[in-house]
């Protein structure tokens, strides 16, 4: 855990506590051995304290602030300090606000570096690095975060119970670690379904009710597409949730189906429908989320011909070369930062 080490590990406790100890020593050593002593050495005590507050918090911070405010006390009665009362005031008052600033510093650091290792955690589960091996498909996925902290986009690639190769890839409406706390759910509701049934359309439709039952839900919108392939058949069976249909290799054609779709978490009672397509002829399939197309280049959008040239002269190389052309070649157009996260699959049969 990066952001743990970076503010909590290193010297030992003890070795901290010596440290401490032995800067407010020094300090007060200083301040002993100079001539005047209501010179402002006394407020080098703020490095003690300081570190004090950083390794152990506020409570820390304000113990070593009360001992360095005593040994500053100590030292009035041994040498007379003209205005003693208002010097030992102005000094307190210092030397406690350094311990409640540095310490509410470091506990904002942590949380946001707790944060950043749930989030990069999540994008991996997203989105795993290391993909199955298919059933009779030759998958490969690109998949880039959004520049600008996180957001919803996912996929899952899995074998069904009925030796089929299954595919999804949704996208959660809105941005941020609820975004993506929210995918997160979704793909590992689609992960557990998919273990029952590789029926596309039943898959959205659990997945759905699931979403819908959470306790103390929001309205919460995800949009999803799922593909089912099996080794030898020349057919793609498929279902999609408000989401862009899959794009078929090499012409680049979107799939057809006669369907009206809501989003999932739209509404109770979702009715859906698989479609079969027809992939004798083709190469395969290319699913993709909106992140894919709605990348700017100045005020010029992708969009869906943009994909469509990016991906044309692609189509005959293999599923991990093409998915790593895509990813290039979109990136090299858009402006940087990228917005949303940036999600294709490309799915080829395997030769019987």
């Amino acid at each position: 855990m990066y952001g743990r080490r970076s503010l909590v590990s290193g010297p030992s406790r003890t070795a901290r506590i010596a440290w401490i100890v032995f800067g407010v020593l020094v300090v007060f050593a200083v301040w002993l051995a100079v001539t005047s002593h209501s010179s402002g050495i006394a407020f080098f005590y703020s490095v003690p304290v300081g570190l004090a507050a950083w390794w152990f918090g506020s409570r820390g911070g304000l113990s070593a602030a009360f001992a360095c405010v005593c040994l500053y006390a100590i030292g009035g009665a041994l040498y007379a300090i003209p205005k003693f009362a208002l010097a030992i005031l102005i000094r307190a008052v210092f030397l406690f606000a350094v311990a409640v600033v540095v310490s509410l510093v470091a506990e904002r650091l942590r949380a946001l570096e707790h944060s950043a290792e749930e989030l990069e955690a999540i994008r991996a589960a997203l989105a795993p690095a290391e993909l199955p091996d298919l059933l009779g498909v030759d998958a490969a996925a690109a998949f880039v975060p959004s520049e600008l902290g996180v957001s919803g986009d996912f996929y899952l690639l899995t074998n069904g119970p009925d030796g089929s190769a299954v595919a999804i890839v949704g996208d959660v409406v809105g941005h941020g670690p609820k975004a993506a706390r929210l995918a997160t759910f979704i793909r590992t509701r689609f992960a557990t379904f998919v273990a029952n049934t590789s029926d596309p359309a039943e898959l959205l439709v659990l997945t759905n009710a699931a979403l819908l039952d959470r306790p103390r839900r929001e309205r919460e919108l995800v949009s999803a597409a799922c593909v089912r392939m099996r080794l030898g058949e020349p057919t793609v069976t498929w279902a999609r949730a408000g989401h862009p249909p899959p794009l078929l290799l090499p012409e680049l054609e979107e799939l057809w189906a006669d369907d009206s779709t809501f989003l999932l978490g739209a509404e109770e009672g979702l009715e859906l429908r698989n479609t079969e397509t027809s992939l004798t002829g083709s190469e395969g399939l290319i699913v993709y989320t909106d992140g894919a197309t709605d990348v700017r280049q100045g005020r010029e959008m992708l969009g869906l011909d943009g994909l469509k040239r990016v991906l044309a002269p692609l189509s005959g190389l293999t599923s991990r070369v093409m998915a790593d052309e895509v990813e290039r070649a979109i990136l090299a157009w858009a402006d940087r930062p990228i917005r949303d996260d940036l999600c294709v699959l490309v799915l080829k049969p395997h030769a019987v």
